[in-house]
């Protein structure tokens, strides 16, 4: 697979984890004016360094949830996962969840923000 696809894959699941997250949290206000703009380097820095922490927390809460009992388990392990990815992400300096979010779905519609962002991630790969 490569790295693109990668991304390609990593962003889709990200976006369905952070699917469950209050919608409050989600609304198309700042995030909006925010994606209509370009962005800077160092907000670029900060969405990967958070979708670097989202996804270690998405593959830590997938085989918690893979492993849990029943449907109430699962319901508390979402929303634990939830809130971890969200706190991690509110951690970025940088960063916050409208922020990401927004990023994150400009990231899958435009192909130059796409490059610049896998460009990111294959450099914090190398090292």
């Amino acid at each position: 697979m490569t790295f693109r696809k990668t991304l390609f894959a990593t962003t889709s699941a990200a976006v369905l984890a952070l699917a469950a997250t209050p919608a409050v949290m989600l609304s198309a206000g700042p995030a909006a004016a925010q994606a209509e703009q370009a962005y800077s380097a160092g907000q670029l820095d900060a969405f990967v360094e958070a979708f670097l922490d989202v996804d270690a927390l998405r593959a830590v809460y997938t085989e918690r949830l893979q492993q849990a009992a029943d449907e109430a388990a699962q319901q508390a392990i979402v929303e634990e996962g939830n809130a971890a990815i969200v706190a991690a992400i509110n951690e970025v300096e940088g960063m916050d969840i409208e922020l990401y979010a927004a990023m994150l779905q400009r990231a899958g519609e435009d192909a130059d923000l796409n490059a610049r962002i896998t460009q990111r991630l294959q450099e914090a790969a190398d090292g």
